[in-house]
């Protein structure tokens, strides 16, 4: 029987998606499976590696009832980045996913600076020294978990493991992964051993770092009871969601970039080499194929913060019921600028271009003129204005826009990619299955693999547009009257955001 389906595996914030392409890179099949993430204390966020481990077994066992197994060329696999998951020698997760949007770890990232100064960490790794990422979670576990720090054998991210239990090889990760450890020298494209050594850990719990098209690894007899893969299926050890996507969105050369509006939100384009900002604003992080390198900025809170406020703000009384089309219809009524009112999407912090964790969401400018309307229009608007802060810094930092492929659940909505063409200053474009694009990218990166696909380079033709979206001319006016009011708000509520951070939840007067 021909081998010529890739199924694929995407672990994200929300839920594990799983899919299954054909090599012309149209899915036959998708399912999803959700999981919780546990929020312990404010700014902690947690997941359990069981849970998304028992929807990867289930959605790949719901794929395989509608097609032959025997017809699986091979697995690919993506996930979350930049969390923390300690994992002993018999492949066990020691502790829950410390995943990106935890920042427990200040007081460590103030240690790791008494060691290297911030400036020397960014042109080191890429990447700003920053609670969101690896390192500091990792000395964090050794401060306060010493029992779980002795017994780990090694520290990965969330495909890392659920390739080891696809395949029984533990202790692997991509070049993606390990650079939002940001333990890695980006330049070199190593471990940096003198920040691991000066850090106090131990480089030999570091992974191995393989390319994502690395298929060494196979499905075992124990995965084939669980989920009905046939043995020795390839796996690759794949990639993290956002070179994922950014693959999946058919991003290849510079001036293609993309927009992914799912939990969380990010802009990023693919170049030959890191791009240093002069004030670490955005970072770096390598492809699967340990050559090119991504260039991000990310919204911590996306779609995360929209359903927030959907949710909190009007789920209730005679909106009880309210879903995205009620929602969106409410926000098409109010013209772009919302009228003055204004909605900051940082519910877990902000990263770029500021990253501190102390920033909290806001919602300002209404009078008892505005109403509902106002405040769902500012809801988009918020997101969207926090997106275009990335796009204008990495366009800052000489990396042309060229095209804007969007991505992601929020791509799915009629109303952000005319907002984001006009706030961008550059045409739209909506991927043919937004909410596929990092699976697909998956899909792309294990069919090298095996030889299905040429290259990279290659494969990203399999990336299709569904709808393009021209710069609205009164639109765009609108918002360049209104976003450099947004673009101030950060500096104007600083101090109130760090003296509320400096309350303790649930303390008694």
């Amino acid at each position: 029987m021909e081998k010529d389906l890739i199924l694929t595996c995407d672990a994200g914030t929300t839920g594990c998606k799983c899919t299954i392409f054909n090599t012309q890179g149209y899915t036959l099949s998708s399912v999803r499976r959700s999981y919780d993430t546990i929020y312990p204390r404010p700014n902690w966020s947690e997941q359990n590696m069981d849970a998304i481990l028992e929807g990867v077994y289930s959605g790949i066992r719901e794929l395989l009832e509608q097609v032959d197994p025997h017809r699986i060329a091979c697995v690919g696999l993506s996930g979350s980045m930049n969390g923390c998951i300690p994992v002993d020698a018999e492949g066990k997760a020691l502790h829950a996913n410390i995943i990106h949007s935890d920042c427990r770890a200040e007081a460590q990232v103030e240690e790791i600076a008494r060691r290297i100064s911030p400036e020397d960490f960014y042109q080191l790794t890429g990447n700003r020294l920053d609670t969101h990422f690896t390192l500091p979670k990792i000395l964090w576990i050794k401060e306060n978990l010493p029992d779980v720090y002795r017994r780990t054998r090694w520290w990965l991210n969330t495909k890392d493991y659920i390739y080891g239990r696809l395949t029984g090889r533990f202790g692997y990760t991509d070049y993606s992964d390990a650079s939002l450890t940001i333990a890695l020298d980006i330049r070199r494209r190593t471990w940096s051993e003198e920040l691991i050594r000066d850090t106090g850990l131990d480089i030999q719990r570091m992974p191995v770092i393989r390319p994502g098209h690395d298929v060494r690894g196979k499905i075992t007899r124990e995965t084939y009871r669980l989920t009905g893969l046939m043995p020795g299926t390839p796996v690759a050890i794949g990639g993290g969601d956002g070179p994922c996507c950014a693959r999946g969105a058919g991003v290849f050369d510079a001036g293609n970039a993309y927009t992914n509006i799912g939990s969380s939100a990010w802009v990023s384009q693919l170049l030959k080499e890191p791009v240093m900002d002069s004030k670490a604003r955005i970072f770096n992080f390598l492809d699967m194929d340990g050559q090119s390198c991504h260039i991000c900025g990310t919204v911590q809170c996306g779609a995360a913060a929209f359903n927030w406020a959907m949710e909190n703000l009007f789920n209730r009384g005679e909106n009880s019921g309210m879903d995205i089309s009620r929602f969106e219809n409410m926000a098409r009524q109010i013209q772009p600028g919302s009228e003055g009112v204004m909605f900051l999407p940082t519910l877990m912090g902000w990263r770029t271009p500021y990253w501190d964790a102390n920033t909290r969401g806001c919602l300002m400018g209404f009078t008892l003129y505005h109403d509902k309307r106002h405040i769902a229009r500012a809801v988009y608007e918020g997101v969207a204005y926090a997106l275009n802060t990335c796009a204008e810094i990495i366009v800052e930092c000489g990396a042309p826009m060229n095209s804007m492929m969007l991505t992601g659940g929020g791509a799915r909505s009629g109303l952000w990619p005319d907002m984001l063409a006009a706030i961008y200053g550059v045409p739209t474009r909506v991927h043919q299955s937004p909410g596929e694009a990092t699976s697909l990218g998956a899909a792309m990166v294990a069919g090298v693999g095996v030889g299905i696909f040429e290259s990279y380079e290659k494969a990203a033709s399999l990336a299709r547009a569904r709808s393009t979206h021209p710069v609205n001319a009164q639109w765009n006016a609108a918002y360049r009257k209104y976003y450099p009011l947004y673009a101030q708000i950060y500096e104007r509520l600083r101090p109130i955001n760090d003296a509320i951070a400096g309350v303790r939840i649930g303390e008694k007067p």
